[in-house]
């Protein structure tokens, strides 16, 4: 994989993905600080993400950017 600072203004959806599935485990790690609809909410919108990365990445197998693999 290539890096480089252009990185951060180009769409990655996954990068994206990322950073909100960690926050939202952070948030669920810790179900005290939240009522317990928020926290319902945390849990669910987690498992959406979940769900679009995996999705994600399977797309991303079959795409004309896995060419640079090989």
């Amino acid at each position: 994989m290539v890096h480089c600072g252009e990185d951060l203004r180009s769409e990655d959806p996954a990068r994206e993905l990322n950073n909100q599935i960690s926050e939202l485990q952070a948030r669920v790690a810790y179900p005290q600080h939240w009522s317990s609809g928020e926290h319902e909410q945390h849990i669910e919108r987690l498992r959406q993400l979940t769900y679009e990365k995996s999705r994600l990445s399977d797309r991303s197998g079959s795409s004309p950017m896995g060419r640079t693999h090989h």
